[in-house]
């Protein structure tokens, strides 16, 4: 069974890429550019792991964390912050008692993956 990693973004045109790389790498990505319906996508596919974007229109990437944190179901998920600002995003990586990674944007192919299967290997 592959590993599924939930990519929550808002840039469409990021997350197809990132997407078509991770399967690529054997990964089943679950794409959802709208942050509103965020976690009604984690509850449904249940990921293995969640890549989130920071800065998003209507809810940013730290509302969709909290949410995240306080569902039981989904409280455990790692969670990779993706964000063009990483030192004012270390104030989320703490939320909900549980520590999430925060990789800076643009991220290389490289870290990402080395920071997927590290996180996957603690969950």
């Amino acid at each position: 069974m592959k590993t599924t990693i939930q990519i929550i973004d808002d840039n469409v045109a990021l997350t197809t890429l990132l997407a078509k790389t991770l399967a690529k790498f054997g990964f089943a990505p679950v794409v959802e550019n709208n942050p509103l319906l965020a976690i009604n996508t984690a509850r449904h596919y249940l990921p293995d792991l969640i890549l989130l974007d920071v800065m998003m229109p209507e809810r940013d990437g730290g509302r969709v964390l909290a949410d995240l944190r306080e569902d039981l179901s989904l409280r455990y998920i790692p969670v990779v912050l993706l964000t063009g600002i990483a030192r004012e995003a270390q104030a989320l990586a703490d939320t909900g008692g549980i520590r999430s990674v925060i990789l800076s944007k643009p991220v290389q192919l490289k870290e990402l993956l080395n920071t997927i299967d590290s996180q996957l290997e603690m969950a």
